[in-house]
């Protein structure tokens, strides 16, 4: 069967499927125009943070809202983190955060570090009381050099510790200087070179400092988003290697006891090409099962790609595709959901425009059944949409909406039908 067969078969597979035993239930609430780059974290209380961007004139704000997973129109509180007029603002490399073991909230901004485009550091902030207020910024990476710092993935680590994952473009000297990516994530990457871009780690504690730093991969991708869970005692990372030109996703685990492992691949796609597609990977745990999330071109149009491996030291099943085609563009997200399953997010296409879907999965990754969220245009303006579960039946996605007033941002709950 020919390429182009398999991909129309599987288009009329997906239309088949049954509505997606979800109700989605979109909020009138919004922080307003030009608000942005949203993410979504679940509490252990069962209630959900959910971050942005906002642009006040030439100035920055990082904001944080609560929602309870009751049926909360709109957030039970809400707080400006920081504000600024030197961060880096972007659409594809934005704050998240995450609710530590004991209980601390983290989030970060990225802040210039010069006058060039891409060069920013990672400046760390947490709050001691569920987001109600706020410490004075960490600079998390040390290295002094003008340049990216970004592409950040928070996990809680153990008591007050945060483990951190991200990009970096600093050289060793034997490499010489890198100012970022050619053309930059603000532009196409297509027919770019780039200089090598680093995968880096440390763990952070109460006070502030930076420990236990580690080069985890020489030569990655160098703007795709990256990803972190814990699995039993173990944290694993996920991102876009860029090992001898191919893009596909790699893995690392990190022990109980801090030693991170070799990078492998989730699956062999080969997917070659000559810049970043800004289109990285996402993960989630459900009970022993780990699942990955990712878009790829390897084989002509872009498909979502789905892969599980069932509990700890086994491989990854065969990938799913969840939708394949022109008018796709990834942008994926993945959380727990009912039964040890998973409830998927993705940027798909219906011909006329992109739309936001959603798909719940099974244990082993069938998909059980789809449902469009809502349309949008396409473009880099409705940015990526981020999608957090509480692992029950309750979860919720949020994502820019262009308007001709501006960007701002929207969610809805989604929520499990008997």
């Amino acid at each position: 069967m020919n390429r182009r067969v398999s991909v129309l078969g599987f288009g009329l597979a997906v239309a088949a499927l049954p509505a997606l035993a979800v109700q989605v239930e979109p909020l009138a609430w919004t922080p307003g125009p030009n608000s942005a780059q949203p993410s979504l974290t679940a509490t252990r209380e069962g209630s959900f943070a959910l971050t942005w961007q906002q642009m006040r004139g030439t100035d920055a704000e990082l904001h944080v809202a609560r929602f309870d997973a009751a049926r909360a129109a709109e957030p039970t509180a809400q707080t400006t983190v920081a504000r600024g007029d030197d961060w880096f603002v972007n659409w594809a490399d934005f704050p998240s955060l995450a609710v530590l073991d004991n209980g601390d909230w983290v989030t970060f901004t990225l802040r210039k570090s010069a006058g060039s485009t891409y060069a920013y550091d990672i400046h760390l902030q947490r709050s001691l009381d569920g987001g109600a207020t706020w410490q004075p910024p960490v600079k998390v990476n040390d290295d002094g050099q003008p340049v990216q710092h970004g592409f950040v993935s928070l996990l809680p680590d153990g008591g007050d510790r945060v483990l951190m994952v991200w990009l970096d473009g600093r050289q060793d000297t034997a490499h010489g200087a890198h100012g970022g990516p050619a053309g930059g994530h603000g532009a196409d990457h297509h027919g770019h070179d780039e200089g090598p871009m680093t995968l880096r780690s440390a763990v952070v504690g109460r006070d502030g400092v930076a420990r236990e730093g580690a080069k985890l991969d020489a030569d990655t991708c160098s703007c795709c988003q990256t990803d972190l869970v814990r699995r039993g005692g173990e944290a694993i990372a996920v991102y876009r290697d860029h090992a001898e030109g191919i893009r596909d996703i790699a893995l690392l685990r990190r022990s109980s006891d801090g030693q991170w492992s070799a990078p492998t691949t989730v699956h062999d796609d080969a997917w070659r090409m000559p810049g970043c597609p800004v289109n990285g990977p996402a993960a989630a745990v459900n009970r022993d099962a780990l699942a990955v999330l990712w878009p790829t071109m390897a084989t002509g149009p872009l498909e979502v790609k789905l892969a599980i491996s069932p509990r700890a030291g086994a491989a990854f099943a065969a990938p799913a595709v969840l939708e394949a085609g022109e008018s796709v563009l990834g942008r994926v997200d993945v959380a727990p959901w009912r039964d040890g399953g998973f409830l998927a997010s993705w940027v798909g296409g219906d011909g006329r425009g992109a739309v936001l879907r959603v798909a719940e999965l099974d244990a082993g990754g069938r998909v059980i059944a789809r449902r469009d969220v809502v349309a949008l245009p396409p473009g880099r303006q409705l940015g990526h949409p981020r999608l957090a579960a509480t692992g029950g039946d309750v979860a919720m996605v949020a994502w820019t909406e262009p308007t001709v007033q501006g960007p701002r941002v929207r969610a809805a709950w989604l929520r499990a039908q008997d």
